[in-house]
């Protein structure tokens, strides 16, 4: 399971205008820098990615805008939100999503109010089984109304003090290794337990490799199959997601 740890930054308006942001660490992968484009950006904050990884990346700005009706394909991740908030995903097409460095068609950090309504994720593979969505120390967001598909890793995976976020209408077929929904944390870098995050009225079916799979997992840590690093479930003193209804199996 991939172990991409985030770091905490805070962009100034002056850096967002006119400085190139370095690498963030992730674990034993670096996320991409990332610098302010030669000519005016579409979105509030928008900074040109890496080649290869990353196809759309905000980081800081006001917020407040709408990513619609578009299509990300034939690279390892879609899209990168750090530092922002009020942000709408929807109408979306993540699909054919792959390679060394893929960790999900949507990952967010540091931020809040993102909202990720009526996308549709397919074909997201990878050996590091990548996400659909991927929350690190993201709070108040809503998924909802998603269609998960294809994707070796959790349709929606929650980290680091993510915290009240609700996961909603949403329908997952052959997706996820572990379970639909999963909350994992890196103790060993200072991360920490979520909580307040609500599963409810979804609709899910076997996981990518033909196993039933849970609904819910929390409290995840380590990553092997066995020895100190092995991988285990609710080392949280409580459950940080919380089934609250309405999801059916098929």
């Amino acid at each position: 399971m991939r172990t991409h740890a985030p770091r905490t930054r805070s962009v100034s308006k002056a850096v967002l205008t006119t400085a190139v942001g370095s690498a963030l660490i992730l674990g034993a992968l670096a996320e991409p820098s990332w610098s302010a484009p030669a000519v005016a950006a579409k979105y509030p904050g928008q900074g040109k990615c890496p080649p290869g990884d990353y196809q759309l990346c905000i980081n800081g700005g006001p917020g407040g805008f709408t990513i619609k009706g578009r299509t990300f394909s034939g690279h390892d991740n879609a899209i990168l939100l750090r530092n922002v908030s009020n942000v709408t995903i929807t109408g979306n097409t993540f699909k054919n999503l792959s390679g060394a460095n893929g960790y999900a068609g949507v990952h967010v950090k540091n931020s809040s109010g993102i909202v990720i309504k009526k996308n549709t994720f397919s074909n997201l593979r990878n050996k590091g089984h990548m996400h659909g969505v991927y929350l690190v120390k993201t709070t108040g967001s809503t998924i909802t109304g998603n269609k998960f598909s294809s994707i070796t890793g959790d349709p929606v995976r929650l980290r680091d003090g993510s915290r009240n976020n609700t996961v909603s209408g949403n329908t997952s077929t052959k997706s996820g290794t572990y379970a639909i929904v999963s909350e994992w944390r890196d103790p060993k870098k200072g991360e920490t337990c979520g909580g307040g995050n609500v599963v409810k009225n979804n609709k899910y079916g076997p996981g990518y490799y033909g196993k039933s799979l849970p609904l819910i997992l929390w409290g995840g840590k380590g990553s092997g199959k066995s020895g100190p690093n092995k991988l285990t479930w609710k080392n949280c003193k409580k459950a940080t997601v919380v089934n609250k209804g309405g999801n059916k199996r098929f």
